[in-house]
């Protein structure tokens, strides 16, 4: 039996009260008389995605090129004749990818439709599904845009609370002055990961600010509100990312700290021995000379009183360090 192709795209309907149905890609014969407003993800790692973009007349070149284009690298937004392109920056939900790997979610939206396109996976549509199902779903494409942002964001502040419950961990053991073997360089990797997430976590800020200034004409008081919302969220993002990173490196300063500390102290133990044994290293070295007139050559006793001798200088030093307060 032939293996049924899995589908490029999920298509949504909304009903305008919360729900949805769902259609399938062939159904979508033309974008320009919709009915009701429509939601189209694309999944760009299927050749068949660009393709289908390629014959959508009502998609133009400019559009395409920023939905497909992987060589785009920074967030955007683009607003022409009404029709808005904005480039949001997500993190990969793919069960093996790290906090740090923001992937675009790309979104073509007018009035009536909504065109998003990834090639990663970047939206739990499992939790849509029960919106939809529960009817507290997106009524219109405001709502969905606005669903779409808050969306984006979460899976950030979820990927930056993942890293701080590790860097807790660390914390919690460098306090106890306990640290395991790699805690250096694991706080290194963690602080690596928010400095990425700042990096791309900052055009963000800028790209929204720029949509809430510019808008659309379709855009309604509740997207606006949105929008504002979100621009203030990826601001309170950047001023965890900026503590976070201050607390990593105050525990590397920490680990460093007690690292210098213990050497210090394997070093001065080791002077403390060597100042010890250099006496007893000075007399061993007179009575090993192998000339005439060495004291105690022709004693039967000579070697234990030599030992004697030694010992007691020995007793003498740790008496005089202990004094000192050096040991």
């Amino acid at each position: 039996m032939r293996k049924k192709k899995k589908s490029f795209a999920t298509v949504y309907a909304l009903n305008g009260e919360g729900g949805a149905e769902k259609k399938t890609i062939a159904t979508l014969a033309d974008l320009k008389d919709t009915g009701k407003a429509i939601w189209i993800h694309l999944n760009l790692s299927d050749p068949r995605a660009g393709k289908w973009l390629k014959k959508q007349s009502e998609i133009s070149d400019w559009i395409r090129e920023n939905l497909t284009n992987p060589e785009i690298s920074d967030a955007r937004v683009r607003i022409k004749q009404n029709k808005l392109l904005l480039l949001l920056r997500t993190v990969n939900r793919s069960s093996q990818s790290d906090p740090d790997d923001l992937v675009f979610l790309r979104l073509f939206a007018t009035e009536k439709i909504l065109i998003s396109t990834c090639r990663n996976p970047t939206l739990n549509f499992a939790e849509i599904d029960d919106l939809f199902e529960d009817k507290e779903g997106p009524l219109n494409i405001n709502d969905l845009l606005s669903i779409l942002l808050e969306h984006t964001l979460d899976s950030v502040t979820d990927s930056i609370e993942c890293i701080e419950d590790i860097v807790d961990e660390f914390e919690e053991k460098i306090i106890t002055a306990k640290p395991q073997e790699g805690t250096y360089s694991a706080l290194a990797e963690r602080l690596r990961q928010v400095i990425i997430i700042r990096r791309f976590m900052m055009p963000e800020r800028e790209v929204l600010d720029n949509l809430l200034r510019r808008g659309v004409k379709w855009f309604n008081a509740g997207i606006e509100q949105s929008i504002r919302d979100n621009f203030d969220r990826v601001r309170r993002i950047v001023e965890d990312i900026d503590l976070l990173e201050k607390r990593i490196r105050v525990n590397q300063d920490a680990i460093s700290h007690m690292e210098d500390k213990q050497t210090q102290r394997n070093t001065y133990m080791l002077s403390v021995i060597a100042g010890i044994f250099l006496p007893l290293s000075f007399l061993t070295g007179i009575f090993g000379m192998n000339l005439g007139g060495i004291p105690l050559n022709e004693n039967p006793y000579g070697f234990l009183a030599i030992n004697l001798i030694m010992i007691f200088i020995g007793l003498i030093i740790l008496f005089l360090f202990k004094k000192l307060k050096w040991i």
